[in-house]
Protein backbone atom coordinates (compact mmCIF):
# COMPACT_ATOMS: atom_id res chain seq x y z
CA UNK A 1 0.00 0.00 0.00
CA UNK A 2 1.20 3.29 -0.91
CA UNK A 3 0.78 6.03 2.10
CA UNK A 4 1.31 9.63 2.40
CA UNK A 5 3.36 11.13 4.78
CA UNK A 6 4.96 13.52 6.68
CA UNK A 7 7.82 14.26 9.27
CA UNK A 8 6.46 17.02 11.83
CA UNK A 9 7.64 18.67 15.05
CA UNK A 10 5.38 19.72 17.53
CA UNK A 11 6.28 21.22 21.20
CA UNK A 12 10.14 19.63 20.06
CA UNK A 13 8.42 15.99 19.27
CA UNK A 14 9.40 14.80 15.95
CA UNK A 15 6.44 12.80 14.54
CA UNK A 16 5.78 10.50 11.42
CA UNK A 17 2.39 11.06 10.39
CA UNK A 18 0.56 8.95 8.00
CA UNK A 19 -2.39 10.11 5.60
CA UNK A 20 -5.20 7.71 5.95
CA UNK A 21 -9.47 7.47 5.60
CA UNK A 22 -11.28 8.33 8.85
CA UNK A 23 -12.29 4.38 8.69
CA UNK A 24 -8.84 3.56 9.33
CA UNK A 25 -8.18 5.32 12.61
CA UNK A 26 -10.19 2.57 14.54
CA UNK A 27 -7.87 0.34 16.65
CA UNK A 28 -8.14 -2.71 14.53
CA UNK A 29 -6.88 -1.08 11.44
CA UNK A 30 -5.04 1.49 12.75
CA UNK A 31 -2.80 -1.17 14.15
CA UNK A 32 -2.23 -2.78 11.69
CA UNK A 33 -1.37 -0.06 9.32
CA UNK A 34 1.13 1.70 11.96
CA UNK A 35 2.62 -1.87 11.97
CA UNK A 36 2.62 -2.02 8.04
CA UNK A 37 4.41 2.12 7.80
CA UNK A 38 7.08 0.83 10.99
CA UNK A 39 9.57 -0.12 7.96
CA UNK A 40 9.44 3.21 6.65
CA UNK A 41 10.20 5.16 10.00
CA UNK A 42 12.37 2.28 12.58
CA UNK A 43 13.29 5.38 14.64
CA UNK A 44 10.40 7.77 14.83
CA UNK A 45 6.70 7.43 16.84
CA UNK A 46 3.77 7.19 14.33
CA UNK A 47 0.71 9.00 14.34
CA UNK A 48 -2.65 8.02 11.60
CA UNK A 49 -4.26 11.30 10.77
CA UNK A 50 -7.48 11.69 8.59
CA UNK A 51 -8.08 14.65 6.80
CA UNK A 52 -9.79 17.04 8.24
CA UNK A 53 -13.85 17.36 8.05
CA UNK A 54 -16.07 20.35 9.40
CA UNK A 55 -12.55 21.43 11.70
CA UNK A 56 -12.32 17.94 12.48
CA UNK A 57 -9.66 15.34 12.11
CA UNK A 58 -9.14 11.60 13.52
CA UNK A 59 -6.18 10.43 14.83
CA UNK A 60 -4.79 6.80 15.88
CA UNK A 61 -1.70 6.27 17.51
CA UNK A 62 -0.11 3.80 20.09
CA UNK A 63 0.75 6.90 22.35
CA UNK A 64 -1.98 9.57 23.62
CA UNK A 65 -2.51 12.11 21.20
CA UNK A 66 -5.23 14.27 23.64
CA UNK A 67 -2.76 17.36 23.21
CA UNK A 68 -0.94 17.23 19.96
CA UNK A 69 -3.76 16.51 17.42
CA UNK A 70 -4.91 20.17 17.91
CA UNK A 71 -1.96 21.14 17.00
CA UNK A 72 -1.74 18.95 13.18
CA UNK A 73 -3.52 20.63 10.54
CA UNK A 74 -3.48 18.21 7.67
CA UNK A 75 -4.14 20.65 4.88
CA UNK A 76 -0.75 22.35 5.52
CA UNK A 77 1.13 19.44 5.78
CA UNK A 78 3.27 18.82 2.65
CA UNK A 79 2.05 15.11 1.98
CA UNK A 80 4.77 12.93 0.13
CA UNK A 81 4.02 9.12 -0.70
CA UNK A 82 6.52 7.44 1.72
CA UNK A 83 9.36 5.66 0.42
CA UNK A 84 10.74 2.55 1.71
CA UNK A 85 14.01 2.24 3.33
CA UNK A 86 17.06 1.65 1.64
CA UNK A 87 18.64 -1.76 2.82
CA UNK A 88 22.01 -1.64 3.91
CA UNK A 89 24.31 -3.76 1.80
CA UNK A 90 27.96 -4.46 2.99
CA UNK A 91 30.19 -1.80 3.61
CA UNK A 92 33.01 -0.68 1.94
CA UNK A 93 35.11 -1.19 4.38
Amino acid sequence: MQYLSAVIVLNHLTLAAILVDPDQTYPEPGARLIAEAQPYFPTLPIILVSPRIGGFSRSFAHFDTTNIIKHINTDAIDWRPAVPPVEAGELPF
